[in-house]
C-alpha cells in the first residue's frame, strides 16, 4: 500500500489527533476522515495545532478539514461519535485508525471495532505529564485489552479535567503519526510496541507487549459492539 492511496480514520479531532494529521498529511498521506462532535474551544488552542483564534467555537472537523485542505487533504468530515452501531462499518472503510479520544469508554470502542473489522489502530492517552500510545494488527499483536483489559468502572481523570501539558500532546501525536506510518508501509513490527513518555523526567521508552492469554478481543469472543459493554456510568452514546 502507498502512503499516498491509504485512507486513514482519526477518531477524535483534538489534542492528539492534530498533530497527528499534520505529521502524516506532510508525509504524504492524501484521505482522512475525521470523526469528533467538538467545537473549537480557545483554552485549547495551546495543544490543539489544527486551529487558530478564526476557528474559535467552530466545528472541529469541519475547521480540520478546511487547514488540512490546505496540506493537500481530502478530508470526510463526520460531526459525531464513534458509536456502537457504526463503529466495525465505519472502520472497514479506512486502512488505519488513529484514535485520540478523551475517555476510555470510546478508545475500547475503537479498539474492538477495530479487531471486528480486521483492521490496524494506533490508540493513545494523555494526561498531566504522561502519556502513552499502542499499535495493534488484529489477530497479530497485542491490542488494547491485553494491556488496559477494560474501562475503568471508577471515573478515570481525563485531560479536560486533569489538565495536559502542550509539548506532551504533541509527541505523543507525533509517535502516533511514526507507527502509523510504519504500518502503512509494511512494517508489521511497529505492532504491539508500548510506547510511554513522562515529560517531567524526559524519557520516552518503549516495551514489547505480549498478547495476554485470555483476552477477549484476541480470541475472537467480542463479536460485536453491545452498548452496555461501553456505558460506564460518566459515558453515554
Amino acid at each position: 500500500m502507498s502512503i499516498e492511496t491509504a485512507r486513514v480514520l482519526f477518531v477524535g479531532a483534538g489534542g492528539l489527533g492534530s498533530p497527528a494529521a499534520l505529521v502524516l498529511a506532510r508525509s504524504g498521506v492524501r484521505h482522512m476522515t475525521f470523526v469528533d462532535d467538538d467545537v473549537v474551544d480557545e483554552t485549547n488552542l495551546h495543544r490543539q495545532v489544527l486551529y487558530d483564534e478564526a476557528d474559535v467555537g467552530g466545528s472541529k472537523v469541519e475547521r480540520a478539514a478546511a487547514r488540512l485542505a490546505k496540506e493537500g487533504v481530502e478530508v470526510t468530515p463526520i460531526s459525531g461519535r464513534m458509536l456502537p452501531h457504526t463503529g466495525v462499518e465505519l472502520a472497514r472503510k479506512h486502512d488505519i485508525v488513529v484514535e485520540g479520544a478523551d475517555n476510555f469508554a470510546t478508545k475500547f470502542l475503537t479498539a474492538d471495532a477495530c479487531a471486528i473489522a480486521g483492521v490496524p489502530v494506533v490508540s493513545a492517552g494523555a494526561v498531566r505529564w504522561s502519556g502513552w500510545v499502542l499499535a495493534s494488527l488484529p489477530g497479530r499483536s497485542a491490542c488494547m485489552r491485553c494491556v488496559f483489559e477494560d474501562i475503568p468502572r471508577d471515573r478515570a481523570e481525563t485531560c479536560a479535567e486533569a489538565g495536559v501539558i502542550g509539548p506532551l500532546v504533541g509527541v505523543i501525536g507525533a509517535l502516533e503519526a511514526s507507527l502509523a506510518l510504519r504500518i502503512l508501509s509494511g512494517d508489521e513490527s511497529a505492532a504491539g510496541e508500548l510506547w510511554s513518555y513522562r515529560a517531567l523526567e524526559g524519557r520516552l521508552r518503549a516495551t514489547r507487549v505480549q498478547r495476554r492469554p485470555g483476552c477477549p478481543s484476541c480470541e475472537g469472543q467480542i463479536r460485536d459492539l453491545e452498548v452496555e459493554r461501553y456505558a460506564p456510568p460518566q459515558c453515554s452514546f
